[in-house]
């Protein structure tokens, strides 16, 4: 479970330093202070599981969503 779970937040950050304009408006406001990765690390650091788990699969499998 803990390689699922480090690669499902491995790829959320890989997604998110590829195209930044995914991140949300008000998340992409702090890349200018903080960097880019730093950004994206405090992102996914606040993210509920279940809110991670949603976002991956909106982002790698569209099509399963409900």
């Amino acid at each position: 479970m803990q390689v699922k779970a480090e690669r499902l937040l491995s790829d959320l950050f890989t997604a998110y330093r590829a195209e930044p304009a995914i991140l949300p408006e008000h998340i992409q406001k702090n890349i200018p202070q903080r960097g880019l990765e730093r950004t994206i690390c405090d992102y996914i650091a606040g993210m509920t599981d279940r809110y991670a788990t949603e976002e991956h699969q909106k982002l790698f499998n569209p099509l399963k969503m409900p």
